[in-house]
């Protein structure tokens, strides 16, 4: 039969504690790096509809390559350029079929 001792016991729970804590820290590091990675604007689960229907239209991939550029280059700048970049996102709901976010406000 195993014998333990309290010391055994403690040094365990040192070690479980460290590795959730571990854990968790990586977990929390994750979630850090994947808010880096969330879009900047809010029709992107649209924009993967518009990506699926993409494949099939290269008249409609060449609008998406578009507008993801001008998404990219023009995401901090002024609300003109926003409406702009919004007005490409309702043309390319449009050709997908798909029902527009409302508009920006």
């Amino acid at each position: 039969m195993f014998r333990f001792t309290i010391r055994d016991v403690l040094w365990l729970t040192v070690v479980v504690a460290l590795v959730a804590v571990w854990r968790s820290d990586l977990a929390r590091q994750e979630a850090a790096y994947l808010e880096t990675l969330k879009p900047r604007f809010p029709w992107d689960s649209e924009m993967r509809e518009i990506a699926v229907k993409a494949k099939d239209s290269p008249k409609l991939l060449t609008k998406l390559n578009a507008f993801v550029a001008a998404e990219m280059k023009f995401s901090a700048s002024s609300a003109e350029q926003k409406r702009a970049i919004h007005q490409q996102y309702m043309d390319l709901t449009e050709m997908a079929g798909i029902e527009p976010q409302p508009p920006i406000p």
